[in-house]
């Protein structure tokens, strides 16, 4: 809704207000004035007739009683009321039955003396005017006639006069404001559009206009607010943006960002920040928002040092499953105070997890490396000073160095081969195939160096029944030779068996022994590169097999995992899937090519 013209409101209530005070003044003037005159006019017309009381009751007691009678009953009849005091001060009511009133009391002994006396007094809850006249018997006062009549009447007149006053000015009020109003709104109206703008502006709606025709101030006014608010209009977009871009790229970030003010309240975070402190987030239920959010009180400590002393810090958190590297900045406004902090929160699990495979991997390589070379040393020094002299010795070490030349060869080849699997440059070609003869044909295979350690391989499932795969042979035969020589290596009584089970989807080989077994903790890291039960790489190959088999599998998209119990044996079970009849399709197609 339209508001009125405050210009216009104040002109008319300006002249509404003269012409209520011009009125209100005059007829209370007039009032008070006919107040005073018909308060005067009472007090006047009273003495004298306070007076001819008593003159007539003087007559009275001179045996005129009638006078007496008739003047007294036209005073009363008048409103008035009159006592009459003898000299021993005993007083009767001439006109009703009002007692005399104790007020009167120092005036009616004043009275007494020889002196007339007038005033105004409450008498019966009324305010009465009053005159006392004495009565002279042989030069003194003999009695005293007191006569009082209510002043209520000029008062009520005046109150009249005051409500007729003001009921008068509200009425000029209400007039002078619907004549005036017309007057002055064309030369306002400019100025009320002017305001609708000012206003439009204030609550956000930049794209409002003024006239800029208007004549005058007015025009340039509107000019003037047209440019404001297209200044302003541009400055917004473009804060809009830039807020928009920023906010995008924080939300953006996979590094959680938080940023609170000096008080250290939390102004800012992002989505990033939702993925730390999750699992300690879940266990506590604190009312502080701050540790809802970041759930550990040194770093709020951090925080609040930094805002402290303006200088900025870094440190790194480790959690069981997490490193957090925490950098931590002071915010300085324009006059370089202290405004707050932001701190930026990095993942640096990976980063670290991948420093120290590093490492491990240098030291693992250099290690493996280093025995079989150490040996060949050992074994060729003396060969060269010519201390061997036995044909017998030098063939045995012959037979050492060329053994240690060929595990060496086998470190480097296997190591290659891990790095193509890895790197995905190897192409491994499925198509389907039984398993039955395969199985066979491996566990024939090393048999015999399981013979040499009186173990058995055996065979736990009637391969004949099993359903075909659809994978690569000779993947899955080198699958099975890591397998078994692994639980070979590790077992040094009982057996190691080969066996399967199978559903629609897929068959589950399973290479078990009864060896020495795997620590729960050693578990998630068996298929690491240089993995090995004896930790100080002493012997028994060069831990890279289980590295090659995750990798071959995961190239043929399956699966591998261990179940194992320290000191009761080691299972290794891996997947490989059934042909589907897309599979199948592509088999027939490839050799349809061929």
């Amino acid at each position: 809704m339209k508001k009125g013209s405050v210009l216009v409101q104040r002109a008319a209530l300006f002249a509404t207000i003269v012409v209520c005070i011009a009125v209100v003044a005059g007829l209370s003037a007039f009032g008070l004035i006919n107040w005073w005159q018909t308060d005067a006019a009472v007090r006047e017309q009273l003495m004298p007739q306070a007076r001819l009381l008593a003159e007539v009751t003087a007559d009275s007691a001179a045996e005129e009683p009638a006078r007496a009678m008739g003047e007294v009953r036209m005073f009363a009849l008048s409103g008035g009321t009159a006592w009459y005091s003898d000299g021993e001060r005993k007083t009767v009511n001439l006109t009703d039955d009002l007692p005399f009133p104790d007020a009167l009391a120092r005036d009616a002994e004043a009275a007494f003396e020889g002196t007339e006396k007038r005033g105004s007094a409450q008498i019966d809850g009324r305010r009465m005017l009053y005159a006392m006249v004495p009565i002279y018997q042989d030069g003194k006062a003999a009695g005293l006639v007191t006569a009082a009549v209510p002043a209520g009447g000029a008062m009520a007149r005046f109150l009249w006069a005051l409500a007729c006053a003001a009921f008068g000015a509200a009425l000029a009020a209400i007039l002078g404001r619907r004549l005036i109003r017309p007057l002055l709104a064309p030369a306002v109206k400019p100025v009320e559009k002017l305001r609708d703008v000012a206003v439009a502006m204030s609550e956000g709606n930049l794209e409002a206009r003024a006239d800029e025709d208007a004549g005058g101030e007015a025009g340039q006014l509107g000019k003037a607010i047209n440019s404001l608010s297209f200044q302003l209009s541009r400055n917004l977009y473009t804060l809009i943006v830039e807020r928009n871009r920023l906010r995008n790229m924080l939300n953006g970030l996979s590094e959680g960002i938080v940023a609170i003010d000096a008080k250290g309240e939390i102004t800012h975070t992002n989505p990033a920040m939702d993925k730390f402190f999750t699992r300690r987030k879940l266990a506590l239920h604190l009312p502080d928002p701050r540790m809802k959010l970041i759930p550990d009180q040194s770093i709020w400590e951090d925080f609040d040092r930094v805002i402290a002393t303006g200088e900025p810090m870094t440190r790194n958190l480790e959690s069981r499953d997490m490193i957090l590297r925490i950098t931590i900045t002071p915010i300085v406004d324009e006059i370089n105070a202290i405004a707050g902090a932001v701190g930026l929160f990095s993942d640096i699990t990976q980063m670290e997890r991948l420093e120290r495979t590093r490492r491990d991997y240098v030291s693992n390589v250099s290690h493996e490396l280093r025995t079989p070379l150490t040996a060949v040393r050992a074994l060729v020094e003396p060969l060269r000073d010519g201390l061997v002299t036995s044909e017998e010795k030098r063939q045995d070490y012959y037979n050492t160095i060329l053994k240690q030349i060929e595990r060496l060869t086998r470190l480097i080849e296997d190591q290659l081969e891990l790095s193509r699997l890895q790197s995905g440059t190897v192409s491994i070609e499925k198509q389907t195939l039984r398993l039955e003869s395969l199985v066979f044909e491996v566990c024939d295979q090393l048999q015999a160096i399981a013979a040499k350690k009186n173990l058995e391989v055996r065979i736990g499932t009637d391969f004949s029944q099993c359903p075909p795969v659809y994978a690569n042979p000779n993947r899955v035969e080198q699958m099975l030779i890591i397998l078994l020589d692994n639980a070979i290596k590790y077992t040094e009584e009982g057996a190691v068996t080969v066996s399967a089970d199978w559903d629609e989807e897929k068959v589950v080989l399973h290479v078990s022994d009864t060896g020495i077994g795997i620590e729960e903790n050693d578990l998630p890291y068996v298929f690491d590169r240089f993995y090995k039960v004896d930790k100080a790489h002493s012997g028994k190959g060069s831990g890279l097999g289980l590295s090659i088999a995750k990798e071959l599998l995961k190239r043929m998209d399956e699966e591998i995992w261990v179940e194992s119990e320290k000191g009761r044996g080691t299972t290794f079970s891996f997947t490989l899937h059934r042909p589907t009849e897309a599979d199948r399709a592509a088999a027939k197609g490839q050799d349809a090519g061929e």
